[in-house]
């Protein structure tokens, strides 16, 4: 492999022979032959280079440079590693750092291939005579990553991102025309990441000489086919850690903030910092949570306590250094003489917990006094009587369906209750929706009940249930089901949910508790099948696995809102499976705690 350290874009050989270092360095090929010889104090090193035999060695262009820096024999001009120890590796300085905002171009018509902007900063190094060869090392900034900045989205100024910000290092670059080289220097990227990753992060370092050439227009993605895609050598990289006069900094997961790397230099004394940026949202929650909790009395107090504190223990549970790996420790295959980490912590201790927080987590969705801890606790646990929120259009539903919402809707006030605005803000979502929605509450049997109207357009958002209430004891038999496809909301692209009603004798209505695809509503109506008599939370409800039922509800759904008799889907019901083993479904919760999967009994 070439070296990549070199002057020009001219490498040194791959490898070279006791002929060539004599030819090379200006001495005899007898003193090559001595220099071979052990107890040297500048003996050659072994010969290392494929195809090296006992009667013709050879050595790797790479240490033989090594060598020559290491024992002050000057390699000519046009090779010479100036980023190397000795008298051809002058330490730099560090001159200057600023941060760069690179911004895609406009692209209205499709805004799927929008990017966010990718903030890195970069801080330049140069000789202590303030000329160049120069290096720039970039640290793209969190909540970005590195990889980012090597990717090909289109639309970018200058063709891509590592282009854009070649440009914007270059743009004031005025190349010395006298020196004898055309490389302006060396960009190191130095490996940033989001999340937590297992292994080292080393290997993500990419290198790219910026020329003369560079300060000019070029091809567009000319860059990426020179970009260094190896991982740079251990010594390589320790030959840059020396050059610089410091260690390379080691950014922990999503810690690369602006912050903290514009104020980070290689000798300045850092005071830990006492809570990781990726944690600051539970951090916030936990807050959140203690301030709630302080009014509130008994078992609920301890609840809501126990919500914040649960959240805080497992985002912190990977930076504590009390499992493996540590993320706020250096990878243990991180050389530690080239790398530092960056920013150090100090966590607070972990509080007890006991995972009691359902009472708490009931009681935040609709009494909370902060729209952002129910928010956040949604985002976090899940929320505990609501499978989620749909969008329809009355003006398709059958007459007995529709009269619910045209006239039965009794009008409510949300009073702090995060359930409440969430219909408000799927009803707004909608294109069609018009001003002035009206919250309400609808006769539905059981789960929640809230619901908003928007006058005039037919559209209704109301939540989903997560709690099928016992059909026979408190709302008669059923007798019919109407299946059908709800209205879109949320993201570009994505198929609207289906929901299904039951209607029953007594003219009262279940909103099954489940959306989705057809085998999630084919799933409730086997439960509603199998446990005629008890109310159940459907928590993490399986999807249903009896073809034939999934592809009759699928029909339904498909051909549009209609009256079916409960009997023809009921009797596609297979018989529950032996054992009572179906009653695993009424016992999992499963929600995203901190980018992790929680499973709770």
């Amino acid at each position: 492999m070439a070296l990549p350290w070199t002057r020009t874009d001219r490498p040194l050989a791959d490898a070279y022979s006791g002929a060539d270092i004599a030819r090379l360095t200006g001495l005899t090929r007898g003193r090559v032959s001595q220099l071979r010889a052990a107890g040297e104090s500048d003996a050659l090193p072994e010969p290392d280079a494929p195809g090296s035999t006992t009667t013709r060695p050879l050595w790797r262009g790479d240490t033989v440079a090594r060598w020559c820096a290491r024992t002050g024999r000057r390699l000519p001009l046009g090779t010479a590693s100036w980023l190397m120890p000795g008298p051809d590796g002058p330490h730099l300085r560090r001159e200057s750092q600023q941060t760069l905002r690179l911004l895609q171009d406009e692209v209205p018509n499709d805004p799927e291939l929008r990017r966010p902007p990718i903030d890195v900063h970069v801080a330049r190094y140069a000789t202590a005579g303030g000329s160049g060869p120069y290096v720039w090392l970039a640290t793209v900034l969190a909540p970005e990553e590195m990889r980012r900045l090597l990717g090909w989205p289109h639309g970018w100024p200058h063709g891509s991102p590592l282009d854009h910000l070649v440009h914007e290092i270059l743009a004031d670059f005025e190349p010395d025309h006298r020196a004898d080289t055309d490389l302006l220097g060396t960009l190191v990227l130095l490996p940033t990441i989001v999340e937590p990753e297992y292994g080292s992060m080393s290997g993500d370092v990419r290198v790219l000489q910026l020329l003369r050439g560079d300060t000019r227009d070029r091809d567009a993605d000319r860059l990426h086919g020179r970009l260094r895609q190896l991982r740079p050598s251990t010594d390589e990289l320790r030959d840059l850690a020396q050059a610089l006069g410091h260690r390379l900094p080691w950014w922990p997961p999503g810690c690369a903030t602006p912050a903290l790397v514009s104020n980070w230099a290689p000798d300045a004394q850092r005071m830990p910092e006492h809570v990781p940026p990726p944690l600051a949202g539970a951090q916030a929650f936990l807050r959140r949570c203690e301030s709630a909790a302080a009014v509130l009395q008994g078992t609920l107090r301890d609840s809501v306590l126990e919500l914040g504190r649960y959240r805080w223990n497992r985002a912190t549970s990977g930076w504590r250094g009390d499992v493996f790996p540590d993320h706020g420790a250096l990878p243990k295959d991180c050389d530690a003489g080239i790398w530092q980490v960056a920013v150090a912590f100090n966590l607070p201790p972990a509080p007890a917990t006991s995972s009691d927080f359902d009472e708490g987590l009931e009681w935040v969705m609709d009494h909370a006094p902060s729209q952002r801890l129910a928010r956040d606790a949604v985002d976090t646990f899940g929320d505990p009587g609501s499978a989620g929120t749909v969008l329809l259009d009355t003006n398709s539903l059958p007459s007995p369906l529709r009269a619910l919402f045209t006239g039965q809707v009794t009008s409510a006030e949300a009073s702090g209750s995060y359930r409440a605005q969430r219909v408000l803000d799927a009803l707004d979502a909608h294109p069609a929706a018009a001003a002035g929605a009206l919250l309400g509450t609808w006769p539905a049997v059981a789960g929640p009940s809230w619901c908003a109207i928007s006058p005039g357009t037919g559209l209704v958002a109301l939540h989903v249930p997560r709690v099928m209430p016992a059909p026979a004891s408190f709302t008669g038999t059923p007798l019919e089901v109407v299946l059908l496809r709800t209205e879109p909301v949320g993201s570009y692209g994505q198929q609207a949910p289906a929901v299904g009603f039951i209607i029953t004798e007594q003219d009262r209505v279940l909103l099954l508790t489940a959306k989705g695809r057809p085998a999630d509503l084919a799933a409730a109506i086997e439960h509603a099948v199998w446990h005629p008599d008890v109310p159940t939370p459907l928590i993490g409800l399986a999807p249903s696995f009896n073809e034939s039922l999934v592809t009759a509800v699928d029909a339904l759904v498909e051909t549009g809102p209609r009256v079916t008799p409960w009997e023809q889907l009921t009797a596609l019901v297979a018989p529950p499976p032996p054992g009572g083993g179906y009653f695993s479904c009424c016992g999992i919760a499963a929600g995203p705690v901190d980018g992790e999967i929680e499973s709770r009994s």
